[in-house]
């Protein structure tokens, strides 16, 4: 473990560094009597992290703990001003993010979930959207500590494609803010600055040097083939490079009449995929973390 790690591991009192209001909320498995698992949660770049409801509904209803995890910028993780509403508040942190930051704060989370998990004697879950998926998933390649026992990534951001880079054209600026191109009702703010992007874009580059055998772990991936933002293709080379054999591919189908949002990238539930399509995928799920 090198020096930048040792600085990250959680204290015993880990609870007090991140509390609810910094971006951590306990979500307890609806059966009190038994706790089958503990999943630390991730949601993706400019999205609400409450919007990962429907997916942790799913997991508490089958006795799985669950940290939900809110980065720097979004939900209610940022710096409050005096005479500064929430939205704007929210944003001018959003413009501040880094790489180094999140990995932080992920770090930090799933300490938390990891010693929930000791605690109980249960497996140890990774559930991650997006941005999360990535953010988990580079943590578990990067840092020797790190250990999930099984994965679900919803169209992890493990490689975006090429068009996306442009982006990095803007990297000397990091407070100007792109449109998201999220529906309005999903995001956490009303765009996504370039510091947000250039933090994505370095957690890839992170991965790309860190993948290792460690991350054959069971691993659930699902994603629409016509996916905008991150290539089906490319992760199959990746699964396939990596000999990551224990990671299995779920194309994912909208239900073009009963999903309310039509973006392919958006598959975080019923609304954005249908119900059929959701009933169908949150079946899965719980047969890969609790087979």
């Amino acid at each position: 473990m090198n020096e930048n790690q040792k600085s990250l591991t959680p204290p015993p009192d880990s609870q007090a560094i991140l509390s609810n209001e910094d971006g951590v909320e306990w979500i307890k498995s609806i059966h009190p009597d038994r706790t089958n698992g503990v999943a630390l949660v991730i949601h993706g770049l400019n999205l609400q992290p409450d919007k990962m409801e429907s997916i942790i509904a799913l997991l508490t209803h089958s006795g799985i703990d669950v940290l939900n995890l809110s980065l720097r910028g979004h939900g209610k993780n940022y710096v409050q001003k005096a005479k500064v509403d929430s939205s704007r508040a929210r944003m001018g942190t959003f413009k501040t993010v880094s790489y180094k930051l999140w990995i932080k704060e992920t770090y930090r989370a799933y300490g938390l979930a990891r010693n929930r998990s000791r605690e109980k004697q249960v497996p140890l879950f990774l559930v991650g959207f997006s941005l999360g998926g990535l953010m988990g998933a580079n943590l578990f390649a990067s840092y020797p500590d790190v250990y999930f026992d099984r994965m679900v990534l919803l169209t992890p951001a493990l490689y975006i494609h090429k068009i996306y880079y442009l982006a990095k054209i803007l990297s000397p600026f990091p407070r100007l803010v792109i449109p998201s191109f999220f529906i309005k009702s999903y995001c956490s703010n009303r765009g996504t600055p370039v510091a947000g992007y250039n933090a994505l874009f370095e957690a890839i580059e992170h991965f790309k040097k860190n993948i290792a055998a460690k991350l054959n772990v069971p691993t659930l991936i699902f994603i629409d083939t016509q996916d905008e933002l991150v290539s089906y293709r490319r992760l199959k080379r990746i699964i396939k490079n990596g000999k990551l054999h224990q990671w299995r591919l779920h194309p994912v189908k909208k239900d073009t009449t009963g999903a309310k949002e039509k973006m392919h990238h958006l598959i975080i539930d019923e609304s954005s995929i249908g119900k059929d399509a959701w009933n169908e995928m949150g079946g899965f799920i719980i047969h890969h973390l609790l087979p």
